[in-house]
C-alpha cells in the first residue's frame, strides 16, 4: 500500500513537470515568433528606397537638318534618375544628335540648371551661355555668309535653336508652352541681340524710339513652321533644281528610289543624267497645291511646274503628285518618273 502510494505521487509529479515544460515551451515559441515577426517587419521598412528607381523614357528631340534650315526629329531613349522628365529631355537635347544629317545649334557651353513644370508650362533654366551668339563656323553651309548678312543669319539660327527646345518639350503630353530663364531670372529683350528680338517678336521687341523694351520674354508655344514637312522637302528640292541644280543641297533630300521605282543613282550620275535630259524647270509662284500625309509613313505633295527637255520638248505637269517617304525620320522626295524614263 505504501509503495503504491509513492508510485502515484511520483506519477503526479512527473505529469506536473511535463505539463509545465510544455507550457513554458509554448510561451517561448510564441515570443520567438513575435520577435521574428517584428524583425521581418522592421527589415521591410528599412528596405524601402526613398528615391525613385531609374526609369526608361523615349523622347522626340528636334535638331537642325544639316542641309536645310528646318528642324527634324530624332527618337531617343534615355534613363531618368532623379531629375524630372522635362529636365532629362533638355539634357539629352543639349548632348547633341546621335543620328546622321542632324546638327545641334546651341551656343557653346550651355548648361541645364533645372527644368520644372507648372501646369501646361515648362520652365527651362539655363546657364548664362544661352544668351551668347551662335557660331556660324560650326554650321555647314553658313561658314561663308557675307558679312552684311551674318547678324541676321546668326539670329535665325539662334531662333531655330530656341524652337528645337520648345518643339521637343511640347511633344510631351500636356505641355503647351515653354518659358526660358537664365541663371534663375527671366530673359528680357535686352538680354538678346537686336536681330533676334526682331525675329521673335517684331511688333513688341522695339519701342518707338528704336530701343529694346525691358519686358521679359514671354512663354513660347509650339511652332510647326520650323519643322521639315513633306511639302517643305518638295519645295527645297524643286527650287534647288531651278537654273543650275544645287546638288549638294538637293541630293540629301532625295529618297532611295525614284517614282519610277528605280534606285537613286549617285549624285554624280544623277547630275550627268539630269543635264543630258532636262534643260530647265519653271515653277509657278505657288507651285505646291496640296499635301497629304498617310498613316504608313508616306506622303503625297501635289505640284504644278513646267519642264523643258534638252530635245526641245516642253511639258506642263499640272497637278503632278510627288511621293515623299519617311527615311530615318526625314521626309525624302522621290524624283518624278520622267527621270527614270530617260535612263
Amino acid at each position: 500500500m505504501g509503495k503504491k502510494f509513492w508510485y502515484i505521487v511520483l506519477f503526479i509529479i512527473l505529469v506536473i513537470i511535463v505539463a509545465g515544460c510544455d507550457t513554458m515551451g509554448g510561451k517561448d515559441y510564441n515570443n520567438e515568433n513575435e520577435k521574428e515577426g517584428n524583425q521581418t517587419a522592421n527589415e521591410k521598412v528599412l528596405s524601402i528606397d526613398p528615391d525613385p528607381r531609374p526609369e526608361e523614357y523615349t523622347f522626340t528631340l528636334y535638331f537642325k537638318h544639316k542641309f536645310s534650315d528646318y528642324l527634324i526629329p530624332e527618337i531617343r531613349t534615355a534613363i531618368r534618375d532623379k531629375q524630372s522628365v522635362e529636365q532629362l529631355l533638355v539634357e539629352e537635347l543639349l548632348k547633341g544628335p546621335s543620328q546622321h544629317d542632324r546638327i545641334s545649334i546651341m551656343p557653346a557651353g550651355v548648361k541645364v540648371l533645372d527644368v520644372t513644370r507648372k501646369g501646361e508650362t515648362v520652365f527651362v533654366n539655363l546657364s548664362q551661355e544661352f544668351t551668347d551668339e551662335i557660331s556660324l563656323n560650326e554650321i555647314p553651309g553658313k561658314e561663308e555668309i557675307p558679312e552684311d548678312r551674318r547678324a541676321t543669319v546668326k539670329a535665325e539660327m539662334k531662333r531655330l535653336g530656341i524652337y528645337s527646345i520648345v518643339n521637343s518639350l511640347t511633344e510631351l503630353e500636356g505641355v503647351n508652352q515653354v518659358k526660358f530663364l537664365v541663371e534663375n531670372r527671366g530673359i528680357s529683350y535686352t538680354d538678346m541681340d537686336k536681330e533676334l528680338g526682331k525675329l521673335l517678336f517684331p511688333e513688341s521687341a522695339e519701342s518707338e524710339d528704336g530701343q529694346f523694351a525691358n519686358a521679359v520674354l514671354v512663354a513660347l508655344g509650339r511652332d510647326r513652321s520650323y519643322i521639315l514637312t513633306p511639302s517643305k522637302s518638295v519645295d527645297l528640292v524643286f527650287k534647288g533644281l531651278v537654273g543650275e541644280p544645287k546638288w549638294d543641297r538637293v541630293y540629301p533630300l532625295l529618297a532611295k528610289e525614284t517614282m519610277g521605282k528605280d534606285n537613286l543613282p549617285s549624285k554624280e550620275e544623277l547630275a550627268s543624267l539630269w543635264s543630258a535630259v532636262v534643260a530647265s524647270i519653271e515653277l509657278e509662284s505657288a507651285f505646291i497645291i496640296d499635301e497629304e500625309i498617310k498613316p504608313d509613313g508616306k506622303a503625297f505633295v501635289t505640284v504644278s511646274y513646267n519642264v523643258t527637255f534638252t530635245s526641245g520638248k516642253k511639258e506642263k505637269r499640272q497637278g503632278d503628285m510627288i511621293s515623299v517617304v519617311d527615311e530615318d525620320n526625314i521626309w525624302k522626295v522621290k524624283l518624278p518618273d520622267f527621270v527614270s524614263e530617260f535612263r
